[in-house]
């Protein structure tokens, strides 16, 4: 469904991606493992067309989304749901009108067909109980799959994810990433998670890519990271960290 296709990317004079190539398919879940600063992020932007590469083209469902303009962009951008790290919740509305609001302000849907999918978010989330509570009065587990419900209310085909266990305790963790697998399972949906714990790469990632120095250096199975012989790919899999 998105393919990055010979991407540099430049700020100013350093080169945060060089010639970079990711091919991510339908129903497929893909992580980008690399250490922080590395331009994970920066693909994801890249892939909803919120920044324009210096060269290479990024296609959406056969589509090249490089050159278009803003307007251009809205059909294309509401195939993919996007998690932000920090959640990007308003955090003076309820979590009922944090999953509606983007209903009401952009689809102008009729309020019978937003409240059905409210509710549906709240019952996949596991949050009945909290549709009246404010984000704050949430834990960090909660605010993520509120932040999930809120990019699925779309119905999307693809969710992109940014560090989406960053900060999280281990067992609100490991339940982010079994309802991200049961989103795959379930609704036949794709994702792509960029992330530096290579622990949940080996949880859920069918496909990964490393960055490392602006480059990718593996591109494959999950699993084949295991007969990788780069040296960074040998040191995160013996320390399991990324902060190099």
């Amino acid at each position: 469904m998105i393919e990055l296709r010979n991407i540099t990317l430049k700020y100013g004079e350093r080169e945060i991606l060089k010639n970079v190539s990711l091919t991510i398919k339908d129903n497929t879940i893909k992580a980008i493992l690399g250490p922080s600063g590395v331009g994970k992020s920066t693909i994801l932007k890249l892939m909803l067309g919120l920044i324009k590469p210096n060269s290479g083209q990024v296609f959406v469902d056969g589509t090249d989304i490089t050159s278009l303009k803003e307007p251009e962009l809205y059909p294309i951008r509401r195939k993919m749901g996007m998690v932000f790290q920090g959640n990007a919740l308003f955090d003076s509305m309820s979590i009922s009108e944090n999953l509606g609001f983007f209903l009401r302000e952009n689809l102008k849907l009729p309020e019978a067909e937003v409240q059905e999918r409210v509710a549906e978010q709240i019952k996949f989330s596991g949050l009945e109980g909290y549709e009246d509570q404010l984000p704050e009065n949430l834990s960090g587990g909660m605010r993520k799959r509120v932040a999930i419900g809120r990019a699925l209310i779309f119905k999307p085909h693809m969710i992109l994810f940014d560090e989406p266990t960053a900060g999280l305790d281990p067992v609100s963790s490991k339940r982010i990433l079994h309802l991200i697998r049961t989103l795959q399972q379930s609704s036949n949906l794709g994702a792509v998670i960029v992330t530096h714990i290579i622990d949940d790469v080996f949880s859920i990632a069918d496909h990964a890519a490393v960055l490392y120095q602006g480059e990718i250096i593996f591109d494959d199975e999950t699993e084949k990271l295991h007969q990788s012989e780069h040296p960074f790919i040998r040191s995160i899999l013996s320390d399991k960290i990324l902060e190099l």
